[in-house]
């Protein structure tokens, strides 16, 4: 039996091959050892550019406007927690969760004996610490700006957080690798860490605007702030040892783990469909295709935690006791958390249903469609209306969380989810050189994530503001953002080439 390789020659291999999928991804023709010098040079000059633009901006705070220390504290809080959060929701609801256990190139990682363990290091924790780390800097040009408003024991708490996240993230990074490719994807533990960091971010927005308007200008190192610092402090420290050993655990078992030939989990009979509709008969097509791949279980299980939380949030409605002690005037700050957190959440969904049922992802199919006389229309209506209908449904959830919250229905957050997808099924339908992975499935792309979310800026910027008009105007946006996307799904199948004989 051959011998696995080294760890050095293993790692070196993987991240050659990390280089590779960037250098294809952007387009250029330029040489994989120059390439490899440019990323090293722009990560060495990555940490002083950025504490130095850091360090300015904190400067410029500090000398425009007077804050007092629960404010500073309360925006560095919220600033980490969404910062931090978007990027372990990402980690957990996008395909980066397939990036080792699942990944597409699995059977050529086995056939170069690279070890799981390396992959995971190089394509996972190294993103996740380069993130972090960047986070952090701008944590300590923060922190060392406002030394003397904030208190020693407040600066420890707060130094904790952005630590502890990094901690989490890499556990459940790791839980992922080892999991995510067995029919066992997301266990409760990753559901509770995420909404503790979803329920803690929400509850620090709703409650910063208040402690603004109050002007508290009490110290931070006096009274009850000094034993809550302490508090917080000893909890992050007990979060990180735990994280820690966890992330320890899964990559020892994925040391000992090669990657392992597994059964497929997909179901060998699909259910029957329900709905046929006689003039868009892809429909069904599409509905069995997704089904049937390995995106659709993360999907499933969003519904189901979206689901979950109307129907406990419902009960406690029906009983006549509030959700939660909101202040007045906090429907504003729900409202807002609710559409961020709503987007976020739609840009991972959106990347799971169009990586296998996008129209770069099915193109030959809806090429060979056409070739056999089905129009190309409405090969492109069935197409746009299945995938909008995911962002839809996942939208309403949200808005439906919401507005059992504050007791008002975010009624513009389907037209967002409207609007994101329909802005990603543009973009890929513009990209002049569709790239699929060795699965089949769409490969992500510089051109396509920059002009899908320029696109749907628009429709997050008016579903945030607080005049009805701006809010009307947003959801005939992405109204109009639908039928742009039929327009360009159909001129795609009409214009660009076959590729399935390749």
């Amino acid at each position: 039996m051959p011998r696995s390789r080294t760890s050095a020659s293993g790692l070196r291999a993987t991240a050659d091959f990390l280089l590779y999928e960037r250098l294809n991804a952007l387009g250029w023709n330029v040489p994989l050892p120059v390439f490899r010098l440019l990323c090293l040079a722009g990560s060495a000059a990555m940490v002083p550019v950025l504490l130095t633009v850091a360090l300015l901006g904190a400067h410029l705070l500090r000398r425009t406007t007077e804050l007092p220390g629960a404010v500073l504290a309360g925006g560095f809080l919220v600033l980490n927690l969404y910062g931090g959060g978007v990027y372990l929701l990402r980690e957990a609801f996008s395909r980066r969760r397939h990036t080792v256990s699942g990944s597409p190139n699995e059977g050529f990682y086995r056939a170069l004996d690279i070890r799981a363990r390396d992959v995971f290091l190089v394509y996972c924790a190294a993103r996740i610490l380069s993130f972090h780390s960047a986070l952090l800097t701008v944590d300590a040009a923060f922190l060392f700006v406002f030394r003397d408003v904030l208190a020693g024991s407040v600066t420890l708490g707060l130094i904790c957080v952005p630590l502890a996240l990094c901690a989490v993230t890499l556990a459940v990074s790791a839980r992922l690798a080892v999991r995510a490719g067995t029919a066992v994807t997301v266990g409760p533990g990753v559901f509770a860490a995420l909404g503790l960091v979803v329920f803690v971010t929400g509850l620090a927005a709703g409650m910063l605007p208040d402690a603004g308007a109050s002007g508290v200008g009490v110290s931070c190192g006096t009274g009850v702030v000094g034993p809550l610092a302490l508090a917080v402090t000893v909890a992050c420290a007990g979060l990180t040892v735990a994280a820690l050993r966890c992330f320890a655990r899964d990559v020892r078992r994925l040391d000992r783990d090669a990657f392992a030939i597994r059964p497929s989990v997909r179901s060998a009979a699909l259910p029957a469909m329900v709905f046929r509709p006689g003039r868009l008969p892809l429909l069904a097509v599409l509905h069995r295709h997704f089904v049937s791949s390995r995106t659709a279980v993360l999907i499933k299980r969003t519904y189901a935690v979206l689901l979950m939380a109307v129907l406990l949030l419902a009960g406690v409605r029906v009983s006549g006791s509030e959700v939660l002690p909101l202040p007045g005037g906090a429907e504003r700050p729900v409202t807002r958390t609710a559409v961020a957190l709503g987007f976020v959440l739609l840009l991972g969904s959106v990347e799971l249903v169009l990586a296998t049922s996008g129209p770069t992802a099915l193109g030959p199919q809806f090429r060979f469609a056409w070739e056999n006389l089905l129009s190309h229309r409405h090969i492109a209506v069935s197409a746009a209306l299945y995938c909008n209908a995911h962002a839809v449904v996942l939208a309403a959830g949200v808005a439906a969380v919401a507005g059992l919250l504050n007791g008002t229905v975010p009624w513009h957050l389907p037209f967002l989810g409207l609007g994101v997808m329909s802005a990603s099924l543009i973009a890929e339908s513009l990209a002049s050189v569709p790239k699929r992975l060795v699965d089949g499935t769409s490969a992500p792309g510089v051109f396509v994530a920059c002009v899908s979310i320029g696109l749907a800026l628009p429709a997050l910027a008016g579903s945030t503001a607080h005049l009805l008009f701006l809010r009307l105007l947003a959801a005939f946006y992405s109204v109009c953002l639908f039928t742009g996307a039929i327009t360009c799904i159909g001129r795609r199948i009409r214009t660009l080439p076959s590729r399935s004989a390749r």
